[in-house]
């Protein structure tokens, strides 16, 4: 348990761990977006892309991440039942840092508002990690824009992760997290040199973590698929917990660590890649 901890304190709640194999895979893999650029909202700059035709599929990233490195492995595959919208989230990918307060709830107002701009009425969700969070916010304070929604591997509550876990995160620096990650960063944002804003972005929003009431996440109506692995941050007890609270929740547990779904991990596990995929489009669907 405690080498798990110290390794996912190193990614900082990020995503998927990233590597230089995987990222030319996802180069090769991914399809070029329909349609992507910027959108001017509540005072920040946020980056989208869009993949695909159909019924609209909003993909909510990590933390410490970006579009591709969470979902890089499986955007083309989703791409063929739905019409994909990604975002990067404030100071992540090529999103740029700003001086606005930053935080789950930020990014919710800001999907919201994002999607109005494009013109989306109500779509389906996938939320990876922070991004499942974030998911829930928006089902919670934006329930006329969901119809339904994945959400793997997210934390609602403090109690839901080990007490090792808040106590690493504390003593967190720029230094715990992976060159690889870094990297990625450096390599899309329009300005690399604010990787420690985006690093301080991401300890911060969780060193000042906040319980979701239960009572909010018991108003989400709509089928909500919660999973995670089954050595994941949160523990199978908050998963189940969680489920429990959803009026329509369900619950699958797949084997292997918390980045181990369908970023660019999976490269060292196709099968789960496939497991994941299958699971998402069938409950989407």
């Amino acid at each position: 348990m405690k080498k798990y901890l110290v390794s996912f304190l190193l990614l900082v709640l990020a995503a998927c761990a990233h590597n230089p194999t995987a990222a030319k895979d996802n180069e090769a893999s991914t399809p070029q977006p329909v349609q992507s650029g910027y959108l001017k909202v509540n005072g920040t700059d946020i980056y989208y892309e869009m993949y695909g035709e159909g019924e609209p599929l909003v993909l909510l990233h990590g933390g410490g991440s970006d579009i591709h490195v969470s979902f890089g492995r499986g955007i083309s595959t989703l791409a063929k039942h739905f019409k994909i919208i990604a975002f990067d989230e404030q100071g992540h990918g090529k999103s740029p840092a700003s001086d606005r307060p930053f935080g789950f709830e930020n990014t919710a107002q800001d999907i919201a508002e994002a999607l109005k701009q494009l013109d989306v009425k109500r779509a389906k969700f996938i939320g990876f990690s922070n991004g499942a969070t974030t998911g829930m916010y928006i089902g919670i304070k934006y329930p006329e824009l969901m119809s339904k929604m994945v959400l793997g591997s997210g934390l609602y509550s403090r109690k839901g992760a080990p007490p090792q876990f808040w106590v690493m995160m504390k003593n967190s620096t720029i230094n715990s997290m992976p060159k690889e990650l870094q990297d990625a960063y450096v390599k899309v944002s329009p300005r690399p040199q604010d990787l420690q804003k985006m690093f301080e972005y991401d300890s911060n929003r969780m060193r000042n973590f906040n319980d979701i009431p239960e009572k909010s996440i018991r108003s989400v109506k709509i089928p909500v698929l919660i999973m995670q692995t089954d050595q994941d941050v949160a523990t199978l007890e908050h998963g189940v917990h969680i489920t429990r609270l959803l009026p329509q929740g369900r619950f699958a547990v797949l084997p292997g660590p918390h980045d181990n779904f369908i970023g660019s991990v999976s490269q060292d596990s196709p099968a789960m890649m496939l497991a994941s995929l299958n699971i998402m489009v069938e409950f989407l669907k």
